[in-house]
Order: C-alpha cells, then structure tokens, then sequence
C-alpha cells in the first residue's frame, strides 16, 4: 500500500536558519528548518532596551531595508537560538549541516544547552567518521554571536567540523570553539582516535562594477590525531580558539589584546628597593590581579593577536571549569557581549 503522505527531499542532519528584519525593527525567522539528529530550539529574545521607536519609525525603516542606505538599523531584539542533537550527542556516522543566513541589521545569538558528546563506533575498525558543517552569510550590520559549551569526544571516537563564515562589509561575527579531553571521571584524558577542526573568516565586498569578491581574512585549523595526543597537550584538559571580526565585536578584540600585553613578562619584575610608596590599585587593576591569580590555579594559557581585521585568541587550562572562570571573567568585564547579546550569550561560561 503506497504511503498517504507526500515524500520529502529533507536530509538527515540538514538544518536551514534564516533571519530576517521586518519594519519596525523586529527580527524574524523567515526559515528554521532542521532534520533528525539536528534540532534547532528558539528561546526568549533579548530586547535591546536602548531602542526607541519614533512616530514615522515603521515607514522609514521600511523604506531603508529595500534601498542600500548605509546607515545601519538597530533591531528590537536579539533571537536566542539552541543548536542541539538529540540525546545529547552524535553518534559515529552521524552527519550535520547547518546554513545560517543573516539579513541586513539583525543579530543572533547561538548556543547549546551542554557539551556536545562525541560516542565512540560500536568497532574500531573501519567506523566512519562524525561531522558537523556549518556555512554562515552574514549582511551587513548583521552580527552572528555562536558561542556553544565544548565539544567533548569520548575514547576511540573520530570527529571533524568545519565552520565557515562569509561575512559582507560592516557585518560581525564572534565564535567560540572548545573541545575538553573526554570523561575525566572515567579516566579519559585525550584518548579518542582524532579530532579535526577548521574555521574559516571570508570578507565578501563588491569590486568598483559591482561584482561581489571574496577574500579570506583567517583560516584556522586544528589537528588533533596519532599516538599520545595526551603527552603533547602537557596536562591541559581543554583547548579552544576565539575569533572575533567586524565594528561589533570590536570593543571586546581590543580588550583581549591589551589584556594579553598586560600579562607579566619574563625579565618585567621591579627590582627596586621595597621602600617606594605604594600606589593603590585602581579597580582595573585589581580585577587583573585577582584574574591572573586565578589564571595560575586553573593552569591557564592565553594568547591574542590581530590577524587581517580579526582578533584570534587561543587558550588552554587544566580543565573545562577553569577555562569557563576565564573567558566568563573576561566577558563579563568588557560587558559588550551582555549588553548586545544578552545573558544567552554568557549561557556557555555558567
């Protein structure tokens, strides 16, 4: 007997998220479509409180999403978006696909509601590979926040992702990408078979004809495979890289550089004689103190640099709660990530 209902061209794995602007400011999801093991969960928005509507507001926002104003529009609201598998994990074999689309002046927020668990084959031999894809558009003064708990590969487990970014002229995006060293409580410590990542950040601009071109500003690739992937971590438990790129991540780039070149230096120790007056700290200060104190507990490593108009950070500690104190403490100090996010932007550093 033939099925009553009608077939479909839907992949497995395969998710769509489009996110447009309608007039006023309000964003919305134009398409959101996932397939099993992928699923997309919308939460509650963050409303922009500094937005203010005026009387004639409607029709000129109207107006300036169908023109090519460049004066950028404000939205409403920041959607808060989970990218979840069910069951809490992926299984060998499983592969995701995921398109982002982000219209002209909107802004979203990505996250996971946990560490995203990579299980190892039912046998060694000749398991087929774990993946996740994700390919990002972002408009100009649109800004993608994706800042997901770690990835977290259990024992013999195979896994590669690779995250693109387009991004056009005056667009923003910020990503977090982490992976811990497995079941610490079960005694495993970098023991799956291997682990790749790369992450790629694209200028997309048109030349003076009109024509658009594309540029790559940063790839980064992470290779994680062979013998004793363990000995070459040297005792770290997590390993992770931010990216930062466009006008409104820009405040947070430059305060992870210029905390980096404040870090203590070999060879920068005052030598004077103990007798000089101290002055007080000012409150900067003291949070750094009290920063790097902690840093030197959790076993933390840090490093930052600017790369093409792009700030790329790169950090290690001991464990995922160390690694979640520091970039929380940094986050939370700088303040834009609250601010134009929202608390689902600081849900990952809970």
């Amino acid at each position: 007997m033939p099925s009553p209902f009608p077939s479909t061209t839907s992949k497995p794995g395969h998710g769509s998220i489009h996110l447009t602007l309608l007039p006023p400011a309000l964003p919305t999801f134009s398409a959101l479509t996932y397939t099993y093991p992928l699923k997309l969960l919308p939460s509650t928005p963050h409303i922009l409180t500094s937005h203010v509507q005026t009387p004639n507001e409607s029709d000129a926002l109207f107006n300036a999403l169908n023109t090519t104003l460049s004066s950028p529009t404000r939205p409403s609201a920041v959607p808060l978006l989970f990218l979840l598998t069910y069951g809490g994990g992926l299984v060998s074999g499983d592969q995701i696909s995921l398109t982002i689309t982000l219209d002209r002046s909107t802004r979203l927020t990505t996250t996971t509601q946990g560490s995203t668990k990579i299980f190892k084959p039912p046998s060694p031999d000749g398991a087929p590979i774990t993946r996740q894809d994700l390919t990002v558009h972002i408009a100009p003064h649109a800004a993608l926040w994706l800042a997901p708990d770690p990835v977290q590969p259990f024992a013999e487990s195979l896994y590669a992702q690779t995250q693109i970014f387009e991004v056009e002229r005056e667009g923003s995006v910020g990503i977090v990408d982490w992976i811990v060293e497995g079941r610490r409580a079960r005694g495993e410590r970098w023991e799956f078979r291997g682990w790749r990542g790369r992450n790629e950040v694209w200028d997309i601009f048109a030349d003076g004809d009109g024509e658009e071109k594309r540029r790559m500003l940063v790839r980064d690739a992470v290779i994680l495979e062979g013998k004793d992937i363990r000995g070459r971590m040297d005792g770290k438990g997590v390993f992770g890289t931010v990216i930062l790129r466009g006008p409104l991540f820009k405040g947070l780039a430059e305060f992870f550089v210029e905390e980096f070149k404040a870090l203590p230096r070999i060879g920068g120790r005052d030598w004077g004689s103990g007798n000089e007056v101290k002055v007080p700290l000012t409150r900067t200060e003291e949070w750094r103190k009290r920063r790097l104190e902690r840093e030197r507990v959790d076993g933390v490593l840090w490093t930052a640099c600017h790369v093409r108009g792009c700030a790329v950070v790169k950090f290690a500690a001991s464990g995922v709660e160390g690694a979640r104190a520091w970039l929380g403490n940094i986050l939370k100090e700088e303040g834009s990530i609250g601010r134009d996010f929202g608390e689902g932007g600081l849900m990952f550093v809970r």
